[in-house]
């Protein structure tokens, strides 16, 4: 009972010194600037090249990828094997949309990508290349054809555009070229 008296006593001798004070402590943490711990972002990611020029990935990628699907488009394959050659080269065109907007090793690289033209034109050959894929895998020699000349059309605007007299800067196709 007597500590119980003195914790009591302590307790009103204290509440007048409480009451006068400026700020409540409700108050104070209202008032008082939040704290917060500095602000750290995870270090940036080096960007993303290729270790080849564009150029050498259209000769070694994109040309031979898609004049096959051009061919396909005039002349049917007959063949399981030759259809799935079809979905390869769809793919590869897909693909290769989306890679060429990545900077490469060749001197007009770094330009090239940086204008949304080029990413305009980049995104429509991976558009075709998906309807190519989706004709292949239909066997659709009519939408082939069509995915086909899609792509011609995004080809030859991004090479008027970009490639002008441009040649292939002494890539070319290899001697196999294309399969038979």
């Amino acid at each position: 009972m007597r500590i119980t008296a003195c914790l009591a006593l302590i307790g009103l001798s204290l509440s007048p010194l409480y009451a006068c004070s400026p700020n409540k402590p409700a108050e104070m943490a209202q008032q008082a600037p939040p704290v917060s711990a500095p602000a750290t972002s995870p270090p940036a990611a080096p960007p993303v090249t290729i270790p080849v020029s564009l150029n050498a990935v259209m000769v070694a990628l994109v040309d031979h990828a898609s004049e096959p699907l051009w061919l396909d488009a005039y002349e049917a394959p007959k063949t399981a094997d030759r259809w799935r050659e079809a979905e390869y080269n769809a793919y590869q065109m897909a693909v290769s949309g989306k890679l060429i907007q990545l900077p490469g090793s060749g001197p007009n690289d770094a330009d090239w990508v940086a204008a949304p033209e080029w990413k305009a034109f980049a995104d429509e050959m991976s558009a075709a290349g998906m309807d190519a894929l989706t004709a292949a895998q239909a066997k659709d020699v009519n939408a082939l054809n069509i995915a086909g000349d899609r792509l011609v059309a995004s080809c030859e605007t991004c090479h008027k555009k970009f490639k002008g007299d441009l040649t292939s800067m002494g890539i070319y196709k290899s001697p196999n070229y294309p399969p038979k």
